[in-house]
């Protein structure tokens, strides 16, 4: 039998007024935001999780400083209580997160590292030619092969068995949708977000990515990760810097990694951050686990009956 999974959400979880109630109750949560302010001071991190504006919050280059602050600052009180993962992992962005919740940078560190991350992915698309979409209720190989045909569109998110992300060029993802759709899609979606992410679209922004990842104090953390590049699980910090490095470029597979956990014996899981995103992910990838969204402070007290029962 596993032992406790940690887990963060990704971009899209983002909502104005997230982490304000454990600011107003933890002390630890005030010293985290206002460490979180000091460190970047141009984006007013508390205010902007706080108040929004939600256009302001959407932007990519603040949305990931943002949601990492949200996300280390719920860990770390469920850390107070008690609680502590054996295994940490994140969706995309999330993934960040993790590493630093399980230790293995500091906390200033990871939120630098996001926010130049969220830079060279806003900036590498200048003329926003990358686009992607959410394929709703096809199987893999028929997106696959889809996306093989037209070119320029990849598969990019494996979210569950009935989710799907594709990203590339933006006439190449509507090609691939509208197709897509014919062959008999539930949905097609198109996402609002500013570049072909997880695509061979992002390799000069990966480049830049790495003298980021390389100035890291790299150390041993507390828990394994696993992997969004390769669904595989590792205590190596210098594997750990590699995943992070190749995820951007690559699909995220966490529909894989999930399964993986599960059929190791993993059954509780805890979602650090709001929206509940990840919980509604598992609906179609394992019944057998359980998923708890701490998102707020009302959810405390359910995680301390999850863990009793």
């Amino acid at each position: 039998m596993g032992g406790l999974v940690i887990l963060f959400p990704g971009q899209g979880a983002q909502k104005t007024g997230m982490g304000k109630d454990f600011y107003d109750r933890y002390e630890s949560a005030r010293e985290i935001f206002d460490r979180a302010n000091e460190t970047l001071p141009e984006l007013k991190l508390k205010e902007l999780c706080f108040e929004g504006p939600d256009e302001e919050l959407v932007k990519t280059e603040k949305t990931q400083p943002a949601l990492y602050t949200v996300g280390f600052v719920i860990y770390r009180v469920l850390k107070e209580m008690g609680i502590n993962g054996e295994i940490f992992g994140g969706h995309s962005l999330g993934e960040y997160i993790a590493v630093a919740a399980a230790g293995y940078m500091d906390f200033e560190e990871g939120l630098r590292l996001v926010y130049r991350r969220g830079i060279l992915m806003r900036d590498c698309d200048p003329e926003r030619k990358g686009g992607m979409a959410a394929i709703i209720g096809l199987d893999r190989e028929t997106i696959e092969k889809v996306c093989r045909e037209i070119g320029d569109v990849f598969p990019a998110n494996f979210n569950s068995p009935s989710q799907i992300v594709i990203s590339g060029l933006k006439e190449k993802v509507e090609e691939a949708s509208k197709r897509l759709k014919e062959m008999g899609a539930k949905r097609c979606v198109t996402l609002n977000v500013s570049g072909a992410f997880h695509s061979p679209f992002m390799a000069e922004a990966q480049k830049e990515l790495e003298k980021a990842l390389n100035s890291v104090n790299w150390r041993q953390g507390n828990g394994k990760i696993i992997s969004n590049a390769t669904a595989k699980l590792t205590d190596s910090p210098e594997v750990i810097k590699e995943n992070l490095l190749k995820q951007l470029s690559s699909p995220v597979l966490w529909s894989e990694s999930m399964s993986y956990l599960v059929r190791e014996g993993y059954k509780n899981y805890l979602e650090c951050g709001p929206g509940g995103v990840l919980k509604g992910l598992f609906r179609s990838i394992s019944r057998e686990a359980d998923v708890i969204p701490v998102g707020s402070i009302d959810d405390i007290s359910r995680v301390e009956e999850f863990l009793q029962a």
